[in-house]
């Protein structure tokens, strides 16, 4: 019964996560190698199988799509002694989507935290980001960007979702970003002086299938300080000014 519990969110989270990043995310990233190692044990794959890929979900003869289902009945309770290195907590966008965010809170907060490199003049730490176990919730990663300060200047956000809907609404009114008309997805932005400092964009997964209902859309988002100090990253801009000169929005 216990191995039942913990196996239903972990193989769902290995599915959008699979789902979102491709085979990149779930072999190349600490966040992916701790989902792929995990869900393999309970399935009963062994260490052998997953690296040569012969029957381990997300290769390229299976694919993140052939994973078993979330459960809508298997949420994780954050507080419970279960929520442990391989069960990331379950949290709400409006907790985390914040800029009085620490180091400090994201150790304490989250049991696995990696470090990436963004660029010269930030920090970044990647957590895993689980809302929940509808087909309305995210899942996939969140990325906090701290200057040598140590405050936070960017958030950033990857993951998918089967109804997007909830999500899109809470950006509206949370964080004043604005739907641009736009082809391929939705395109949100906030604006400093004319120039985009936020984005949301809301696209359909690149192949949508009836029975992967929690990986319909793939979810982009980057929120940044008011102001121009540091603006959207490196690759938010050239997201836009990529998508502007193809006219796609």
């Amino acid at each position: 019964m216990a191995e039942s519990f913990i196996r239903r969110p972990l193989t769902g989270l290995l599915l959008l996560a699979g789902a979102a990043g491709g085979p990149y995310f779930i072999f190349e990233t600490d966040v992916g190698s701790t989902a792929r190692t995990e869900a393999g044990r309970l399935l009963g794959v062994t260490s052998e199988t997953q690296e040569n890929g012969a029957s381990m979900p997300g290769s390229v003869t299976s694919g993140p799509w052939d994973l078993p289902q979330v459960s809508a009945a298997s949420t994780i309770d954050p507080m419970s002694p279960q929520a442990n290195l391989n069960q990331p907590p379950v949290v709400m966008l409006s907790e985390v989507l914040r800029f009085d965010v620490t180091p400090a809170w994201i150790t304490q907060r989250f049991p696995r935290v990696s470090t990436v490199l963004a660029d010269m003049q930030l920090d970044g730490l990647r957590v895993p980001l689980v809302t929940g176990t509808t087909q309305s919730d995210l899942a996939g990663t969140l990325t906090y960007y701290f200057d040598r300060y140590q405050r936070l200047q960017r958030v950033s956000v990857h993951a998918l979702t089967g109804d997007p809907t909830r999500v899109i609404a809470e950006m509206q009114h949370s964080y004043q970003l604005y739907q641009e008309p736009s082809l391929g997805g939705g395109l949100y932005l906030t604006k400093w002086n004319g120039k985009p400092t936020s984005i949301m964009h809301v696209s359909p997964a690149a192949i949508i299938r009836a029975d992967a209902p929690y990986a319909r859309f793939q979810v982009f988002v980057e929120l940044n300080q008011p102001g121009l100090e540091y603006g959207l990253s490196p690759q938010a801009t050239d997201f836009v000014a990529t998508g502007r000169a193809a006219q796609r929005w």
